[in-house]
């Protein structure tokens, strides 16, 4: 189910409630808006979760000059808030009542409440108006601007790997589909670009697994719909790209190292998947196979031809893909 607004229905949401804390009547209500009109430019720009926005102390936590804001806690952060929006934060912090540190104390239920309330006068559902859902729609409008996903996942203060599945998973995995959408333009555009097959089987993905021996690292990556990929490299080369989980990583396939078998067997080779075959270019030597990966994605086999008689291969075909970690190459973002 979709549970996010989109880039124009948010900045419609900002101004509306612009509009409605300054429709407020009398000193008090001025004050309860302005709390809750608070509450909203943390979730929206600052990306609080609720239960560290309750707790913020915002005068001691952002400076009202540079706008940088810093979130204490088990998922601490600094970031940098826009200026439309710090000229309502700097207004707001300028109450007398904004010193307590307890301004933004305020009963979960009641914030909800009123949030939906604010909503509704847009006509929005409110599945989209919560808090959790506003920080997690600017998390995809970020992602939108093509803000990497590695600064995305600092806004939203994602240190784990629970953390980072609930927005990937969040409104029918709208960031999953917009990072795998990016990925394949962004291989699109490299396969353009090339000269040689350097272009040939990226894929991009997170870290979500490490295991580290005397000699090497093996990194697992799960790309952005959901292909598993497992990386050898050195610990010279993990220290270069500072590989930790969570981190956004490309890695390549060597197809020159890919071996193909009809069947499911046991290998020594780390690496393991089921395929289509999509298409066949043979010469007298070399034949260049094209295999569909469950996802869709494209992965490039170059193998010798009197194999491809040996195993049968035609379009349509099931077949397995197997390579080693050592031909699956991690490159930075």
């Amino acid at each position: 189910m979709h549970s996010h607004i989109t880039r124009q229905q948010l900045e419609a949401l900002t101004l509306r409630w612009e509009h409605w804390e300054a429709e407020a009547a009398t000193t008090a209500q001025k004050i309860a808006r302005a709390r809750l009109h608070l509450l909203f430019l943390l979730f929206r720009y600052g990306g609080l979760r609720l239960g560290e926005a309750l707790t913020f102390e915002p005068r001691a936590a952002i400076d009202i000059i540079t706008g940088m804001m810093r979130v204490p806690g088990p998922n601490a952060r600094e970031l940098l808030l826009p200026l439309s929006a710090m000229r309502h934060i700097r207004r707001i912090l300028s109450l007398p009542q904004a010193g307590d540190p307890d301004f933004l104390r305020l009963d979960q239920a009641f914030v909800r409440k009123k949030f939906y309330a604010v909503g509704k006068t847009m006509g929005l559902p409110p599945a989209v108006l919560g808090p959790r859902a506003i920080r997690y729609s600017r998390g995809l409008e970020l992602l939108d601007l093509h803000v990497p996903m590695s600064l995305v996942q600092k806004f939203l203060g994602q240190q784990d790997t629970v953390q980072l599945a609930a927005f990937l998973n969040f409104s029918d995995g709208q960031a999953r589909k917009m990072l795998s959408a990016q990925a394949r333009d962004r291989r699109a555009s490299r396969q353009v670009q090339a000269v040689d097959d350097d272009a040939t089987n990226l894929f991009w993905g997170i870290v979500t697994g490490i295991h580290t021996g005397m000699r090497k690292i093996h990194v697992e990556i799960t790309t952005f719909s959901d292909v598993r990929l497992t990386a050898s490299c050195t610990h010279e080369q993990a220290g270069l790209l500072e590989v930790h989980e969570n981190q956004v990583l490309s890695a390549r396939v060597d197809p020159e190292r890919v071996a193909l078998s009809a069947e499911r067997i046991q290998t020594s080779l780390g690496n393991c998947a089921r395929c289509v075959v999509e298409s066949l270019h043979a010469d007298a030597v070399e034949t260049f196979v094209c295999l569909s990966l469950p996802d869709g994605t494209i992965l490039r086999a170059t193998v010798e031809t009197p194999a491809v008689t040996k195993l049968h291969l035609a379009e349509g075909k099931k077949i397995f893909a197997y390579f080693p970690t050592s031909a699956v190459t991690l490159l930075a973002d």
